[in-house]
């Protein structure tokens, strides 16, 4: 072996210890920093979210330790910090509404938690990340800005002391506080509006300070000195299930086999509505980090993180876009960093378990509907509601339904109604009339102008996606066109993505037409891929139409061909 190559070998071999070294040296810090930063946040507001599904806060902190690490270790963001958000707590809640009391209710949490990570980590497996692009941001602006609301109305009570009616809908809920009012805890109230006072101070002084944390601190400070907890002034440790019964530990949710059919669609919303939270904040956060977001990948680490935090009593999880912000902000620079807010979550848990029995709920209560408050992303609504008329259907219609319909189905409507505009849009096919001058110059004309002019050959530009939705339209503007007495019509297809057996069926039947009214078709613009769905059906054969004239590197070089083979073909008949 030569020197040069032994030296190539020795350096190969050092390198592993050389990134290890390096990232010690220069990566580890910030990563240390933004962990320990977001886990200050992630104390508070994974105990409000466990609130918000309708179980003990504890398991919003299991929620913010093992989805955090799974989904850092497997996903492809290095900022996406994985666990419990306002919206997937608000939806798991909205989809168990009708079993909300039961004393099995935390075991249907869990296994809804299951069940959603099982439905995202099939999708990253069969590679389907892409199909995100199908739910466009008006579905996910009215979700949000009507979970807002939603969350709002189920923390009113907790905020006034007051017992909430469980399994009701929202319009039973404010009937219900309606009735309530007269008889609020104003030491509840006092607790929880302190909270909302410290959390918007803090911010004004600095926005980098833990505040959810300090609030909730500072509350249970003030309860304990002013003795208010004899006052009715619930603590995390009167809850139903106690801080000492609740341990971080493998636990196989158990359910009656008869419900689970009854989680699935349940299930896919929710999951759906996590994938496009996630993959919204990644690509958000990428495009100032530069990092490239791999889809599939990021909904196998979401799967996953959901999927083995059911079994260790987490609540269902997702993308959190403040905790990610914060990741971010703080300068953390690998997936490490979500992996150590974790483990830093864990050991919060590990040292400070009995002091957490001291958080004030309505102190919770508060730190929700602040969070809830930043849902509503005025500027997002504003450039929503301002783009076009689809977009404020869609706006329209998901918020609605958020506000009236059981999640589960106001996601659903949404997306659907979302991709049905999509497809309706995307099923006309866009025709322009072309002429060419002699210098070459290509001017574009409208197709009203060909039955002004009635030339004897139409050269017609096809633009857009040939599929079923689209033949119709397709043909029926062109068998117009024919009427109008043209010789040699020829389609320039450069633009047009043709599927399969949908659009040679198509293109054959406006052959078939322009034969009977006794004129030529020519395809020019004919690129690789199109020249070889037409091959393999047999559509260029020249029983059928003229030889097609594929597309070059030279733009009208192939139009320029047609054109002189569309005189040939009028000089001939005459």
């Amino acid at each position: 072996m030569s020197r040069n190559k032994l030296q190539r070998h020795m350096q190969q071999a050092k390198l592993p210890g050389t990134r290890l070294g390096s990232y010690f040296k220069h990566t580890l810090r910030p990563d240390l920093v933004a962990g320990l930063t977001v886990a200050m946040i992630a104390v508070p507001q994974g105990m409000s979210y466990a609130a918000i599904a309708g179980v003990n806060p504890i398991y919003g902190l299991y929620t913010a330790i093992i989805p955090a690490i799974i989904g850092s270790l497997f996903g492809s963001s290095n900022h996406l910090i994985t666990g419990p958000t306002n919206a997937a707590a608000l939806a798991t809640a909205s989809a168990l509404l009708a079993i909300a009391g039961q004393a099995d209710y935390f075991e249907y949490i869990f296994a809804l938690a299951v069940m959603i990570g099982l439905v995202k980590l099939i999708l990253g497996l069969l590679r389907l990340g892409g199909i995100v692009r199908y739910i466009s941001n008006s579905v996910l602006t009215g979700f949000l800005a009507g979970a807002g609301i939603l969350i709002i109305v189920n923390q009113i009570h907790a905020m006034l002391g007051l017992s909430r009616p469980v399994g009701a809908n929202t319009l039973t809920i404010m009937g219900d506080l309606v009735q309530q009012i007269p008889r609020a805890n104003l030491h509840v109230l006092a607790i929880g509006l302190f909270v909302i006072a410290v959390l918007v101070l803090v911010k004004r002084i600095s926005p980098r300070l833990p505040r959810a944390l300090m609030a909730i601190v500072l509350a249970g400070v003030l309860i304990q000195i002013f003795g208010w907890e004899s006052h009715g002034v619930v603590l995390v440790r009167d809850l139903d299930c106690s801080l000492s019964e609740a341990r971080l530990s493998f636990h196989i949710p158990i359910i009656p086999l008869k419900n689970v059919g009854n989680l699935i669609a349940s299930a896919g919303a929710v999951a759906l509505l996590g994938l496009v939270e996630a993959m919204s904040i990644a690509k958000t956060i990428a495009l100032a980090s530069g990092q490239r977001i791999n889809p599939s990948r990021e909904f196998v680490g979401q799967g996953l993180a959901s999927l083995i935090g059911g079994f260790f009593q987490c609540i269902p999880s997702s993308g959190s876009l403040s905790r990610s912000g914060i990741a971010y902000g703080s300068g953390a620079k690998t997936q490490l960093a979500g992996v150590l807010s974790g483990v830093f979550v864990l050991l919060v848990l590990l040292a400070f378990s009995s002091q957490i029995g001291y958080i004030p709920v309505a102190g919770l209560a508060g730190v929700v509907v602040m969070s809830a408050y930043g849902l509503f992303d005025y500027h997002h609504l504003k450039l929503t509601w301002r783009s076009r008329t689809t977009s404020r259907i869609v706006l329209s219609v998901t918020f609605v339904a958020t506000l009236l319909l059981p999640l589960y189905i106001a996601i659903y409507m949404g997306t659907l109604l979302s991709i049905g505009i999509y497809l309706y849009e995307s099923g006309s096919i866009q025709l322009r009339y072309l002429t060419l001058n002699e210098n070459g110059q290509v001017t574009e004309h409208s197709l009203e102008d060909i039955a002004a002019e009635r030339p004897p050959i139409a050269l017609i530009n096809v633009e857009g996606t040939l599929y079923f939705a689209a033949v119709d339209d397709l043909e029926n503007k062109l068998r117009a066109l024919l009427q109008t007495g043209v010789k040699v019509l020829i389609l320039r297809v450069r633009r047009l993505h043709l599927l399969a057996s949908t659009g040679v069926i198509a293109l054959r039947g406006i052959v078939t037409s322009a034969r009977d009214s006794g004129a030529t078709v020519l395809i020019c613009g004919v690129t690789e891929n199109l020249g070889e769905i037409l091959a393999s059906s047999g559509f260029a054969s020249p029983v059928e139409v003229e030889p097609v004239f594929k597309a070059s590197d030279i733009l009208f070089e192939s139009t320029s061909q047609a054109l002189r083979r569309a005189r040939e073909i009028i000089a001939e008949e005459e």
